[in-house]
């Protein structure tokens, strides 16, 4: 072989390719645009159920009446503010209590204020019991809780919601509440 004679060098004369980068890119690009439109169709193809047909639904018992509880059930409550309103607590437990609930305790509460009110219950026995107060503050909604929120079986929380609307009386000083009696099974 002789020196002028070039081996193996078979090069374009053309520098101009385009960058790796580049055509990755519109892969992913094209990649990403052929999933969303199989997706599309696959929700498209999927058979459609019927809608359910309306089911006739129990209405929930409520217990409004304290005078209605077993007296061997544990209906006690605690109430507590989460409104940020002075004394709303006290004066909802001692509506609550003037009303003949078992009204335990009241306070402030910590973890800053809430928008909606909720009747905590530890015990599905005592739902219609949180639904019943629930309705008679005229606000919230009962819930219930993983386990005991406070030392009752029942704890309202009062939100911002019950400013205003909730019941109240006024408590005595320092926010305690009077106890009325508690009702006695006829």
């Amino acid at each position: 072989m002789s020196r002028t004679q070039r081996v193996g060098a078979h090069r374009s004369s053309s520098s101009r390719r385009t960058p790796r980068w580049v055509i990755l890119l519109c892969a992913l690009g094209v990649t990403i645009v052929l999933i969303a439109i199989g997706l599309f169709l696959l929700d498209r193809l999927r058979p459609q159920s019927a809608p359910p047909a309306p089911v006739a639904s129990e209405v929930a018992e409520v217990v409004s009446d304290p005078g209605q509880i077993d007296p061997g059930v544990d209906a006690s409550i605690t109430v507590l503010d989460q409104s940020g309103e002075h004394e709303l607590a006290a004066g909802v437990g001692q509506a609550l209590s003037d009303a003949g609930w078992n009204v335990l305790a009241t306070g402030g509460s910590t973890g800053g204020d809430v928008e909606r009110t909720v009747v905590w219950y530890d015990d599905e026995s005592l739902a219609p019991i949180a639904r019943g107060l629930a309705q008679g503050l005229g606000v919230g909604e009962a819930r219930l809780s993983d386990g005991r929120v406070t030392g009752t079986p029942i704890t309202i929380v009062l939100g911002a919601d019950a400013v205003g609307t909730a019941p109240s009386a006024e408590p005595q000083e320092g926010g305690a509440v009077t106890h009325s009696p508690t009702p006695t099974a006829p």
